[in-house]
């Protein structure tokens, strides 16, 4: 009787187990490739996507850079009015109740121009360095590339190690049975 009490338990347990890993294991997994899976990796990865705005934003840096060696024309402008009213009560050169105005109307413009001629190379360098970011960056982009590639090949792999060993234990499981229903 104690025998027949420790195979159920052992059954049940068995059975759980095998149900629980079979919960885990999707059913479209075993339809897809390995290619497929890495496919979907590297077109839905939003890691991917952020490290190539942050490439486009080096790339920009450089352009940047290189601005600083091209001449630069400032200009500015103002307009400004003035406008006088008076009247006058009367004197003996004035009659009375002569009104006087005046208008005045000014303008600016104001137009600058520089050119870098020399600055020991310091813009050039700036420039180097921004291309030499942008090399960095573009190898940033390679390893997490490949990290996601490699995170990818890792759950396929999980996937089907997983299912191979939930049909390892549904094997044990019908085996047990038959040793169950043997030893009744």
């Amino acid at each position: 009787m104690d025998l027949k009490k420790q195979t159920q338990g052992l059954r049940r347990t068995v059975v759980a187990a095998v149900l629980g890993f079979t919960m885990l294991v999707p059913v479209a997994s075993a339809a897809e490739t390995l290619a497929d899976a890495l496919v979907g990796a590297y077109n839905n990865s939003g890691l991917l996507d952020q490290n190539r705005a942050v490439l486009r934003a080096a790339d920009e840096d450089v352009g940047i850079a290189k601005a600083a060696l091209k001449p630069v024309v400032q200009w500015t402008g103002s307009l400004s009015q003035n406008v006088n009213r008076s009247v006058s009560a009367g004197s003996t050169f004035v009659p009375a109740g002569t009104r006087t105005s005046t208008n005045s109307l000014s303008t600016t413009v104001n137009l600058i121009a520089s050119l870098l001629v020399y600055d020991f190379g310091a813009t050039r360098y700036a420039v180097e360095a921004t291309k030499e970011t942008v090399l960095a960056t573009r190898e940033s982009l390679v390893s997490v590339e490949q990290q996601i590639l490699l995170r990818a090949v890792d759950a396929y792999m999980t996937v089907i190690q997983t299912r191979d060993i939930v049909a390892l234990r549904e094997n044990n499981v019908r085996l047990l049975i038959q040793e169950l229903r043997a030893a009744r």
